[in-house]
């Protein structure tokens, strides 16, 4: 007999109160028929219970036989090892319900993991002296497994050869979606980085252009030597430049240069200014103002003719 529960679901009605109409929500049960109890996924459910529990008392009858065989100590912790290995692959197993190919690997490996616990829980027995320890510590492992291997055949999904290629395709052409987005993401990965060190080549590049407009482009001239010195009839010394820099660049003038020319010819500050970066386009507006100010006190110091 079909059963049914009442279920409240809300919904919007209009709703008018003295002419002006609102969509407001109400409240109103509706009758949904019970599905019947899925007896089969509650038997296999209380099954795998029951078979967890075993393995819980396999692993813990297992890992005390090769700890105290191992000397205890870290030998409980090599102990722990064959039996996690062997809930490890009966995990897996259960995902590769749906190929039968890929539970082959799963399977036969956790019967060499059964079979490496169970031969260890019997040479503890049989050096305890007790033979019916060896064969029922062992038999636990083995009986586990087996019920293990009982479970997982209901488990399996076999398909036929055509949906079986058919789900494989499917596989191949999901896998070939994240293979992309993965390798997209360490592209895009790539040229963040690539961008990033290009921005600080430019921010360097940049740095070492303000700081060459700073420092003067010419070698400047040393007052006439001491009378009686070697080197009077030689005349003024020129400085060797001090801005490696700029010595290749010395056909353009500096910005220094152009701010005194410009001073001289009567500019403001704000029209100097301007005119330096019509001329030098990537120059800095800060760095050219700054060196507009400097070379004008400069003049103004040196008794020379500038304006404000």
């Amino acid at each position: 007999m079909l059963k049914f529960r009442t279920e409240q679901r809300t919904r919007t009605v209009p709703h008018t109160v003295e002419g002006v109409t609102h969509r407001v929500t109400e409240s109103f049960p509706v009758k949904t028929p019970v599905l019947p109890r899925d007896w089969d996924k509650a038997a296999i459910r209380a099954a795998s219970t029951l078979v967890l529990a075993l393995t819980a008392v396999a692993v813990v009858w297992s890992t005390v036989s090769i700890g105290s065989l191992l000397g205890g100590g870290v030998g409980y912790a090599a102990a722990v090892v064959f039996d996690v290995s062997w809930l490890v692959v009966l995990i897996v197993e259960w995902m590769a319900r749906f190929n039968a190919k890929k539970r082959e690997v799963p399977r036969t490996v956790g019967w060499l993991l059964v079979a490496g616990a169970a031969g260890a829980i019997f040479w503890h027995g049989m050096e305890t002296g007790t033979v019916a320890l060896a064969v029922v510590g062992a038999a636990v492992s083995v009986v586990s497994k087996v019920l293990w291997l009982v479970v997982m055949g209901f488990v399996h999904r076999d398909l036929s050869p055509a949906d079986a290629q058919w789900v494989a395709a499917e596989m191949s052409k999901s896998n070939a979606k994240l293979a992309i987005a993965g390798v997209r993401r360490q592209a895009a990965a790539a040229e963040a980085r690539a961008r990033l060190e290009l921005l600080a080549a430019e921010r360097v590049l940049r740095e070492v252009d303000e700081l060459a407009e700073q420092l003067p482009s010419k070698p400047e001239l040393v007052a006439e030597p001491v009378s009686g010195s070697p080197d009077t009839a030689s005349g003024p010394v020129p400085l060797a430049s001090t801005n490696p820099v700029r010595t290749a660049g010395v056909q353009m003038p500096s910005i220094a240069e152009l701010a005194r020319e410009q001073i001289k010819d009567g500019a403001t500050n704000k029209d100097a200014a301007e005119e330096i970066l019509r001329r030098i386009p990537n120059a800095n507006a800060e760095s050219v103002a700054a060196t507009v100010r400097r070379e004008r006190r400069g003049l103004q110091t040196n008794g020379t003719n500038g304006y404000l």
